[in-house]
């Protein structure tokens, strides 16, 4: 694991000056009543809000403007306060988390594993199909709690490699700016490029004349022209022409026709995507659910235990990522003709059982904010909204370009005392679609031990949702138990600074026991128990726990991690629980139509499972669908499953 570069300077004035002294906002002792308003705004831990254009990366924006407002408050410093410290803004990189959580890792992360992780569709190296391949809040949490990332925009910032906007692209490259332009329209309309449409002229003119119809239903292009009579040149030029209408309205950014890869190769770390800022994830908290839903899954009625606990993260300084049903998913849209947002009041209430297509972040919550300001005909059965920044832009967080130019300027939220668009809103207690809710705790911890951390690991594919709930989840009343081998394959000592595992569930109890292997080892626990110790986890999630780095081991030593997880059910059982990351395979990712799928590498020997009173190697285990799945008209398991999310995390011992 590596540093950014220019962290380093960074963090010494940190770790100088402030002490690193987490920070919890509390407003009330008594842990059953919480304020009728809150808003981290009013604290100064909330980063400006920024526009996401040209791309559909809510989620990576959603979960980084939760990641600053939780690490800001864990430094004990506000946005202002920070600046003046150090000289510099604290933003952190979308682009870096965007980029590589829909990637395999390389053999330069790990040679093992290389190929496992979320593959896109399209092709893991085209990068609208990569930033457009939408993602859910695991995502980030699983890159995350490999101690990859956060990382600061300066070293990935949002734009191009060449940083131009869609007039200095059509300026410079006007062919790129040409098919991309066009493509862009046909894309949204049909889900294919002008390459592609163009082609089914020869290959099949029925679907050609079906899709010049549409376009000319649409105004695209001339009405009262035939098809025949259409030449290629018309179609893109026609369709160029429909682009820079609408983009004309839009607010202005980096344009999406410039260069927005990340090489695999940085220029002093093995890999760019092995990085992070000093900042690694403690707790990735997966909060309750904020509805009951009933048997057929729809909303029934708000979940108090899901209120509380995003009420509990913002009262510690945390934002909450949600997900929800937005009327458009992205900025210059035609919005839901339903009439999900009051646009005079900026309040949200999606009052229909709509899937979510859109993410942010949660910064406070308004018990008293009226009904009565949602859409006069849908609105929501009583008071209470959160109060939510998005990633649309704004009229106060905007910059001036060199030029004199407003960037990322737009009018979108609620109106300031100065008549200015905010990039807030709100969105009702009782939305239909809000979900999804996760915080995350950062530490300096790893840092301020000097050097490289390694990283032991083998769960490099997230989760991933496709109308499902793709995680293997397992209850059962006789001990399970799960284990991750791991190697000391350098050539020094490495000292063990830190063990961390994804409880499956809420309020879990967790035992971690540490080994080293003997030599001949046939299973996890076949050898020297160094430590054995219990955590307590309020949420579902992946949790890290700090060790003293008294335990070492030489190089070419083998070692174990054994989780043993449980929880007590309602009428007091206790019951032994695992979960562990699955994603749909590329044959029914195929056929679903989501945009990514995943690839697993489990190799024998790296995890273990303890049931029925023995050890099993998890590569030699046959795994359940989940409900209602079935392996019928598959070549191959339609569910593809990772190993266990359970890492160790090691500094050189001298």
């Amino acid at each position: 694991m590596k540093k950014t570069h220019h962290c380093i300077a960074l963090f010494l004035v940190l770790i100088l000056c402030i002490g690193l002294i987490p920070v919890s906002i509390a407003v009330d002792a008594d842990e059953d009543i919480y304020p009728v308003r809150f808003d981290l705004r009013e604290y100064g831990v909330v980063t400006p809000v920024e526009l996401q254009n040209p791309w559909g990366t809510c989620w990576a924006f959603g979960g980084i403007a939760a990641a600053e407002t939780s690490i800001l408050s864990t430094l004990g410093m506000t946005t202002e306060e920070y600046k003046a410290q150090t000289g510099e803004d604290f933003d952190l990189s979308e682009k870096h988390i965007a980029w590589y959580s829909v990637r395999p890792i390389t053999a330069l992360t790990n040679e093992s594993q290389a190929g496992e992780g979320l593959n896109v569709l399209a092709g893991n190296d085209n990068q609208d199909a990569v930033y457009s391949a939408s993602g859910f809040n695991v995502y980030v949490t699983t890159l995350f709690s490999s101690a990859v990332g956060p990382v600061f925009e300066d070293d990935f910032p949002y734009r191009g490699a060449e940083g131009l906007t869609d007039a200095e692209v059509k300026e410079k490259y006007p062919d790129r700016y040409r098919v991309g332009a066009a493509s862009f329209v046909t894309k949204e309309l049909s889900g294919v490029t002008i390459d592609q449409l163009l082609a089914q002229r020869e290959e099949n003119p029925e679907s050609f004349a079906a899709a010049l119809a549409a376009l000319q239903s649409y105004g695209f292009l001339d009405q009262d022209m035939s098809v025949d009579s259409m030449t290629d040149d018309y179609i893109i030029d026609s369709l160029v022409e429909t682009y820079d209408r609408t983009m004309a309205t839009q607010p202005l950014t980096y344009s999406a026709y410039d260069d927005w890869t990340i090489p695999d190769v940085g220029e002093n770390v093995p890999s760019n995507r092995d990085v992070y800022a000093g900042f690694t994830l403690v707790d990735g908290n997966i909060l309750p659910n904020l509805s009951i839903r009933d048997s057929e899954k729809k909303w029934a009625a708000l979940n108090d235990a899901g209120m509380r606990a995003v009420k509990s993260e913002l009262l510690q300084g945390r934002g909450v990522s949600v997900i929800f049903a937005a009327d458009a998913s992205r900025p210059g849209q035609e919005p839901n003709p339903d009439g999900y947002m009051n646009y005079e009041t900026w309040a949200h209430y999606t009052h229909t059982d709509a899937s979510p297509n859109h993410a942010v972040c949660i910064v406070g919550w308004d018990d008293e904010y009226s009904r009565e300001n949602f859409v006069e005909a849908h609105q929501p059965p009583a008071d209470g909204a959160w109060i939510v920044k998005n990633s649309w832009g704004s009229e106060t967080d905007c910059t001036t370009l060199p030029d004199g130019r407003p960037f990322g300027k737009n009018a979108w939220g609620v109106v300031d005392d100065q008549g200015r668009h905010t990039g807030y809103f709100y969105i009702s207690y009782y939305d239909k679609s809000l979900g999804g809710a996760e915080s995350m705790v950062f530490d300096t911890d790893l840092v301020k031990l000097g050097g490289e951390v390694h990283v032991r690991a083998y769960d490099f594919m997230p989760s991933s949702f496709s109308g499902m709930n793709m995680e293997l989840k397992v209850q059962e009343k006789d001990v399970i138990k799960t284990a991750n081998v791991f190697l000391n394959n350098s050539d020094k000592k490495l000292a063990l600074y830190g063990v961390s595992t994804k409880a499956a569930g809420p309020r879990a109890r967790v035992q971690y026991s540490i080994y080293r292997l003997n030599e001949n080892a046939e299973n996890p626990e076949d050898g020297e128990l160094l430590d054995s110790f219990w955590s307590f986890y309020e949420y579902a999630g992946f949790h890290r726990e700090k060790l003293n780095g008294e335990i070492t081991f030489e190089p070419g030593e083998r070692f174990s991690v054994v989780v043993t997880e449980s929880v007590t059910d309602k009428n007091g059982e206790k019951l032994y629980e695992y979960s562990t990351n699955q994603a749909p395979s590329k044959e029914l990712a195929a056929i679903i139509g989501t945009k990514t799928y995943g690839t697993p590498v489990v190799n024998k020997g790296e995890s273990f499972i303890y049931t029925g009173g023995k050890w099993t190697d998890w590569s030699e285990v046959e795994l359940p669908l989940p409900e209602g799945e079935t392996k019928d008209g598959f070549t191959s398991d339609p569910i593809v499953t990772d190993n266990f999310s359970i890492k160790a995390f090691l500094v050189y011992k001298e």
